[in-house]
């Protein structure tokens, strides 16, 4: 597991989540919305439809997190159909409101989160 790019990319994309959740609680501040406490961030986080969209990266995190302490140990196929799932995730759909539209809108308008997928990127050579 140790030269398989899974474990990297898997602390990447809780960085690139950091990011995202900032770059939107930004973006939702500037439309004149208070978040008073972190609490409250965390429960617009969980539950308000806006925030919807980063769901989907912390549940792909779960799943890696999952996959890589399982007993035997994970295989090499399933490290590498997780890569592609986060590939996928990221760039694989051009549908309104997909996660990767929302995502490359993100990507567009913050430097950090398009440096973060520079490097994200190079797991999916």
């Amino acid at each position: 597991m140790n030269d398989h790019p899974l474990p990297a990319l898997r602390n990447q994309f809780l960085s690139l989540h950091k990011l995202l959740m900032n770059a939107e609680r930004a973006a939702y501040e500037k439309e004149g919305n208070v978040i008073e406490s972190p609490m409250q961030f965390l429960q617009l986080l969980m539950e308000h439809e806006r925030f919807a969209w980063l769901r989907q990266l912390s549940q792909l995190v779960v799943v890696m997190d999952e996959a890589m302490e399982e007993k035997p140990p994970i295989t090499k196929e399933r490290m590498d159909a997780l890569v592609g799932e986060a590939r996928h995730l990221l760039l694989g759909s051009e549908e309104p409101g997909s996660f990767a539209v929302r995502y490359a809108k993100v990507r567009g308008r913050e430097s950090a989160v398009a440096a973060a997928h520079a490097e994200i990127s190079k797991s999916f050579v």
